[in-house]
């Protein structure tokens, strides 16, 4: 259906379709709209097959340019649509750049074209737990008319032709995504930073500009937006006079201090006084009382009942891929923790886990380097593993040579994600535990970390 006459006929080029739903998404949206669409793509035919089938059963003409680029493509088209994963200094871009081609991301389109209140929540980790929890709460509320999507895995631009100003949008936001929301100058209406640790050094320019990214959350807000802030992150924390500035409200919240939302124990306070206890959670660990805190911070400010709120904290299981029990076989628990790509989420893994089964944890690790430094994880290795089972790629040879000297014993490097799997199950007996817990990025042996997370689902069901 053809709601935003604006792009009819336009010529656009999709820059890298993936295989993520966003880019799909992205091509859907355009060719709805009467647009011609081109698509390019470093990747081949054969490596973008489950995407292009999909394509093809939508039918509809387009212009495919796969296997590398052609620079006419950045000069002919009227509108550059950027894949996230692509860096700011790509030299097509430049190109796109000086020919006067408007250039977009599908975050950055989303905002503009969306009817109604946006709400947005990122950080470092802790965001798809929080995410999820807040449209879980505000659900319960307002019930249908509130929608998820965004970094969780579910393409934003496809619910847009569907908006009202009646619905309530809940986004969980990257850093590559917030980076075409700073070149927009735009910022989400209510939105919430968990936490900003090292992450994501191999596409930022330095930390630095990770933690500028990070703050377009609320950077161009203004009177009557919202921001909630953990100022148990000394990063965020720093953050809280900025927000001020910008004229927005501004609300904190926190397990180490007095804030507007605090957590002592298990019991929430809301301005001091008690609101609500978490002990009907059923996910347990610090960091997910925090992420929950978070949640309950937001939710507040849409008038969320306490008794909506303790209902879905006692119904909430977790996120897919986060620290989430997949099968208990022969004695043996098996946890994927696919999403754990930054040093902090391994290190909370452990951190929950490494009590509960000292020396009893084999873990799936390894993936592509993102310029962490594995020494910060080695000594919780070497007190709380049994056995560390490494993938092939160059995270992974970095973790082999922080644990040179280690007595837990490293198998290495499995290019073959079922080889790995069934490695790590014959190293385990009753009482012990699996969990993939990666550290590094999937691109060498999968399309991303959801189709990593599958596969390992796949593979645990089957043994």
């Amino acid at each position: 259906m053809k709601q935003f006459p604006q792009y009819e006929g336009k010529k656009v080029l999709v820059f890298g379709l993936g295989l993520n739903d966003g880019g799909l998404g992205m091509v859907d949206f355009f060719v709805e709209q009467g647009a011609e669409v081109t698509i390019t793509d470093g990747k081949t035919e054969e490596q973008l097959a489950s995407t292009l089938e999909k394509l093809k059963e939508k039918g509809g003409t387009l212009t495919f340019h796969l296997g590398g680029h052609i620079e006419s493509d950045f000069t002919d088209n009227d509108i550059i649509i950027r894949n996230p994963a692509i860096k700011p200094d790509n030299p097509y871009l430049k190109i796109a750049k000086e020919a006067g081609k408007t250039i977009e991301m599908e975050m950055s389109l989303f905002f503009k074209l969306a009817p109604c209140k946006i709400v947005g929540i990122s950080g470092t980790k802790g965001k798809s737990t929080t995410t999820t929890l807040t449209y879980l709460m505000l659900k319960k509320k307002f019930g249908d008319s509130v929608v998820l999507a965004g970094n969780i895995g579910k393409s934003a631009i496809r619910e847009l032709p569907k908006l009202t100003k009646d619905n309530l949008v809940v986004l969980e936001m990257s850093s590559f995504q917030l980076d075409a929301l700073r070149d927009a100058k735009l910022s989400p209406h209510v939105s919430l930073l968990t936490n900003i640790y090292e992450d994501h050094l191999n596409w930022h320019k330095d930390m630095a500009d990770y933690i500028d990214c990070k703050q377009t959350m609320f950077t161009f807000q203004k009177a009557g937006d919202i921001t909630i802030l953990n100022s148990d992150d000394p990063r965020v924390h720093n953050m809280e006079n900025a927000a001020k500035k910008t004229g927005a409200k501004v609300v904190t919240f926190s397990s180490q201090e007095s804030a507007d939302y605090q957590r002592k124990e298990m019991v929430v306070f809301e301005q001091s006084k008690e609101l609500l206890t978490l002990e009907g959670m059923i996910v347990n660990g610090e960091h997910n009382f925090q992420n929950a805190l978070g949640a309950i911070a937001l939710a507040r400010q849409f008038d969320v009942t306490v008794p909506q709120i303790l209902e879905v904290l006692s119904e909430f299981t977790g996120v897919d891929g986060r620290e989430q029990l997949v099968r208990e076989v022969n004695g043996i628990k098996i946890y994927n923790d696919t999403t754990a790509t930054a040093m902090e989420s391994m290190l909370a893994a452990m951190n929950r886990f490494g009590p509960q089964f000292p020396k009893k944890i084999i873990m799936i690790a390894g993936g592509m380097d993102k310029g962490m430094d594995y020494s910060q994880v080695a000594p919780v290795w070497n007190t709380y593993l049994k056995a560390l089972v490494l993938l092939e790629g160059t995270a992974s040879e970095k973790m082999a040579t922080v644990m040179d000297s280690s007595t837990v014993p490293v198998h290495k490097y499995f290019g073959v994600f079922k080889d790995a799997v069934e490695k790590a199950y014959s190293l385990a007996q009753s009482g012990d535990m699996i969990i993939l817990c990666p550290g590094g990025t999937s691109f060498n042996m999968f399309a991303n970390e959801f189709d990593r997370g599958r596969q390992f689902n796949d593979l645990v069901n089957a043994l």
